[in-house]
């Protein structure tokens, strides 16, 4: 039992070192979202990349194969729509709404894109995880996945904290006007690149 938490973790880790930098930069948008928001879509992102890979591994590749090649597409509308915000909606009406207010609309919706977020960066995660399911019986693979989720809570905890460093925090509020888009950007054409969406 002992080997098999150390492959889950083991896995987990070498998927997911990208997600640190997306939940880093996540928890430093703190009047765009809720801690629990984040949390929240990043457990359904992960879930949803388990179910992926094992519905790929049952046979049903055609489902999912298709459907991640393009979400690349998603960080880089993340990337467009942080830059409008940022420079054309910073005095608008909402920046006066008390936080709880700004904080609850769309909230589903919020959940729902960092979701997706996480599963358009999860070429990697379905590529390692097919692979180990396929050698699980059913216990092994209900074990795994409870470390993928014990994993991604310590993930999104780490990422929090990096956010809250003091230094890192200074330096991406003072540029976050073009160095958030500019990341998310860069992030969807990468996601694109690597799943030969061209």
């Amino acid at each position: 039992m002992l080997a098999l938490i150390i492959t889950g973790v083991v896995s987990f880790i070498s998927s997911d070192l990208d997600d640190i930098v997306v939940l880093t930069l996540l928890f430093t948008q703190e009047e765009k979202y809720k801690h629990y928001q984040i949390v929240l879509g990043q457990l359904l992102g992960i879930g949803s990349l388990v179910v992926f890979s094992l519905l790929i591994d049952y046979g049903l590749s055609f489902l999912t194969t298709g459907l991640l090649k393009w979400l690349g597409l998603l960080p880089i509308c993340l990337g467009i729509k942080y830059w409008f915000d940022y420079y054309y909606r910073s005095k608008t009406d909402n920046s006066n709404l008390p936080k709880a207010i700004k904080y609850n609309q769309f909230a589903i919706i919020k959940i729902l894109s960092i979701c997706l977020l996480t599963i358009s960066n999860g070429a990697d995660n379905i590529g390692i995880y097919v692979p180990l399911f396929s050698q699980y019986n059913d216990g092994e693979t209900w074990l795994t996945i409870a470390v993928y989720a014990v994993m991604t809570l310590i993930w999104c905890f780490i990422g929090y904290k990096l956010a809250n460093l003091p230094v890192l925090k200074k330096r991406i509020e003072h540029y976050r006007k073009w160095v958030i888009p500019l990341i998310f950007i860069v992030l969807g054409v990468y996601i694109l690149i690597k799943n030969n969406a061209f």
